[in-house]
Parts: structure tokens; sequence; C-alpha cells
């Protein structure tokens, strides 16, 4: 006859030593070092995970995004000293801001971002005797797109810390000197870990000059700006407002947190200098980046060789933003993605549409998601109080002593109570529904990941049914003496 023999309740003391350590681990990995270790790897590939589910989906609240790609065969001469992009061709280049400054009275896009360093300079004075015509031209234009260069930066990261500087350029009159105030320069700083070398935008930079601290805006806020703004002057007035308190953060006063005014929507509240970047669309495998095409809904590649103002006007006529820059290899602008490689250009086009989507991309409020995670636990340590109850109520005899037809019964069940294998189904169950709940909720900006916290609460509760194990046995042997 089977030995029977009282159950203990499942939120015992035990429960509360399950409950410390997943609330210690969930406060952990709020940490920003914390999180980028291997505490947080699974809940980092739960996000990954999410990001790939989510590929190419048409998001609500975005709008055209035109990337003009300088592909393999407009490459030529290539410096290996200039910074990334610098020695694109510049007739090339030249004939591409001219297609994207499109016809005055005609469609026209929101914003053009010029993916590339027009600062530094080339040799072919005729080609940049042109651009530089054309940026005058640009400056004066009261209907123009807003016009957003890239430029790198220099003996810094662009922290509080540490921050970057810039060198001197004689373009630089044209942003300072514009009459409509309509060229800009920012930043696309991407950063990541060991696993995702762009896992991260900067919101801002910090910067140090002669004059003292300054603060310059990432490239992806003046995209969200200038596409619902009236003006490009409006746009910049946002973004310079936005600002403010980044540059008080940056002089060493105050938080890095500020709130971006855009017209005809919610304010978009930023924490930080950094924040995941809410990725969406990629290129599938055997893209074509020699030949107009489509990575989503709303999103067109196009060839350099194939571009003209009417196709831009036309493509981009509905508030759209035109990204003039370079998926090659030759370009050197290349970063590890979720997706995989993925080319600089592509990765703030994911920015931009996740900023207009959800806004910054942040954990739920403290109290929700420790209220989440105690019912996780909850139901983590009523999982294991069931295993440990079915052992103590039911004897399982010998398998030797037993029908074939019994011990077919057996085996399911003695699995479905083992300690190891409730603890791998817990840790993959939380994981996937981490995975799924921050699919669902990236729309709306939002993510949240159990699995290191419920992992730790499970290895607790599989240490507790360990040792219940090794008292049984004991008490077995001394019965059986």
């Amino acid at each position: 006859m089977g030995h029977v023999k009282k159950a203990r309740g499942p939120f015992d003391f035990n429960f509360l030593i399950s409950l410390f350590l997943a609330l210690a681990v969930w406060m952990g990995l709020r940490n920003d070092v914390v999180w980028e270790s291997f505490v947080g790897e699974a809940d980092r590939e739960a996000i990954q995970i999410a990001f790939a589910m989510r590929v190419n989906r048409t998001l609500e609240g975005t709008g055209p995004i035109l990337f003009l790609n300088l592909d393999d065969s407009v490459w030529h001469g290539e410096k290996s000293d200039s910074p990334p992009l610098a020695y694109a061709p510049r007739p090339v280049i030249y004939k591409l801001l001219r297609d994207s400054f499109g016809t005055p009275g005609f469609p026209r896009p929101k914003l053009v971002i010029a993916d590339f360093d027009l600062f530094w300079r080339t040799p072919d004075e005729e080609a940049e005797a042109k651009i530089d015509a054309l940026l005058e031209e640009w400056g004066r234009d009261p209907e123009a797109p807003l016009l957003v260069l890239q430029r790198e930066v220099v003996d810094g990261d662009g922290t509080k810390a540490y921050p970057a500087a810039i060198r001197p350029s004689a373009r630089d009159r044209f942003i300072n000197e514009a009459p409509e105030g309509n060229i800009v320069w920012a930043s696309a700083l991407f950063t990541g870990d060991e696993v995702i070398g762009a896992r991260y935008f900067e919101h801002f930079l910090c910067l140090k000059s002669d004059e003292g601290p300054g603060v310059v805006a990432s490239t992806a806020l003046y995209a969200v700006a200038a596409r619902r703004s009236a003006s490009a002057r409006e746009a910049v007035a946002q973004v310079d407002a936005a600002m403010a308190q980044p540059l008080r953060y940056c002089a060493g006063e105050g938080s890095g947190s500020y709130e971006l005014e855009v017209s005809g929507r919610d304010a978009l509240f930023f924490s930080g200098q950094r924040s995941l970047i809410n990725y969406s669309a990629r290129p599938q495998g055997d893209f074509d980046f020699t030949s107009p095409g489509l990575i989503a809904a709303d999103m067109f590649v196009i060839p350099a060789a194939a571009v003209s103002s009417e196709m831009v006007g036309g493509l981009a006529a509905n508030s759209g933003i035109v990204i003039i820059g370079s998926a090659s290899l030759t370009a050197r602008d290349r970063h590890i993605t979720p997706y995989g490689p993925m080319g600089g250009s592509l990765i703030i086009a994911n920015t931009v549409r996740g900023l207009e989507v959800g806004g910054q991309v942040h954990r739920l409020h403290w109290i929700i998601e420790a209220s989440l995670l105690s019912v996780f636990v909850s139901l983590i340590v009523l999982a294991f109080w069931y295993c440990r109850l079915a052992r103590e109520i039911v004897d399982i005899e010998p398998a030797s002593q037993v029908p074939w037809y019994v011990e077919a019964y057996q085996i399911p069940f003695a699995l479905l109570t083992n300690p190891v294998i409730v603890k791998i189904l817990i840790g993959v169950s939380v994981f996937w529904l981490g995975a799924l709940a921050t699919y669902y909720m990236l729309d709306y900006g939002l993510w949240i990941g159990f699995a290191a916290p419920a992992y730790a609460a499970a290895l607790n509760e599989a240490r507790e049914d360990f040792e219940e194990l090794m008292e049984n046995l004991r008490e077995k042997k001394a019965r059986a003496k």
C-alpha cells in the first residue's frame, strides 16, 4: 500500500524566497549594465524574436519612406581614409539631391536625409561647386523640404562624460545663413552590445567647442517632426525646443529626459540619451538593390541610376521622407541588427518608423511589471507544488511490478511531475509569452521581459523540490531498515 504524506501548501516561506529572487533579478535588469550582461541575454533574445515577427508589417501612424540607394554601380575611387560614405561620387550625389529638392509648385517630400558626410570635401571641385550652388538655392526656397545632413564627430562618444567635437567646414555657412532655416545637421549614431551592434539609437549627442557645451539631435527626431509640420522652419523649431533640456544635461544640470512636440499628435516623451530601435522592416534575403523595389508597403528602394525628380515627387508626395544613402558593401556603412547586417540608411528608416508608431521603446510602468511578475512567480510556485503533491499522493510502484498498460500511463505522468522537465517548460513558456507580448506591445512603444526573473524563481523551486526528493529517499531507506 502506498505511503500518503500530507502535502505542504504552495505559498510558504520558500514562495517568498522565489518572489524575492525574481524581483531582485528584475530590478537588476532595469540597470543598463546588468541588462547588457549575460543575465539579460534571454530577454534580449525575446525582443529580437518580437522584432523578427514584426518584419515588413504595414504600420499605422507612419508614411512613405523613399530610399535612394547608391548601389555598387556608382562607386569609384573609394578612399579608405575617409569617413563611411564621405567619398560617395559627387556628380551622383548632386543629381540625387537635385531630384529630391524637386520643383516649386509640384509635389515634394517633407524631409530629405543626406546619409553621407557632405562636410568632407572631395577633390571633384566641379561637382562640389554644383552642390554648393544647390545648397544656396535650397536655403532660400520657403517650400523646400527640410534637409538633414549627416556629419562625423570626433574626440568623444557624445555622452555627457565624453562630449564629441566636430571639424569646422566651409559648408557650415549653408546651415548658419540659410534664410529659410531649412538646412540642419544631425547625428545618426547607433550603439549595441556583443551580439547586436545597432540595438540602440542615440537621441542626441553632447558636443564640446570653444563656445561651451552643445547638443545635436538625432536625425530621427527631425524626421518625426518634419513629417507633420507645416514647414521646415516649424519642424526645426520643435526639435530645437526639445533639445533645451538635453543641452542643460550636457552642461551638467538636470536629466536627459525631454518632450518633442509634434504637430497633430501627442508629444513624444524621451527618457535618457538612448533607447531601443523599434525594428519593423528589412530587405528579404534575395532582395535586389540594383532595381526598384519595396521593402515594406510604405518603404521604397530606388537605385541611383533610376531616380528622377518626377519619381521622387510622386512616391514621396504624401508627407514622404527621402533618405539618400547606400546599402552597398563599398560604402562601409553596415551594422549588425536583429535582422542581420543592414545598411545605416535602412536602420535610420526603421528608427523613424518606430518613433512615429509608438514613440520611444520603453518598459511597462514598474508597478505594472512588478505586479505581473508576482503573478508569474505565483503560477511557477503552483506548478512545482502540483508536482510535489502528485508525487506525495500517489506512490508509483516499480515498472517491473506493474502491467505494461500501467507502465505506459506512468511514463508521461512521471515526466509531467519531473522538476527538471517542469523547469524547462516554465522557462520556454515564459520566454515565448514575453516575446509574443512584446510583439503586440511594440506598436505602442512598450516591451516586457520576464525570462530571467522567472527562471530565477523556477531554479529556487527546483532546489526545494530536489531537497524534498532527497528527504523522501532518506525516509524510505530508514523505513526499509
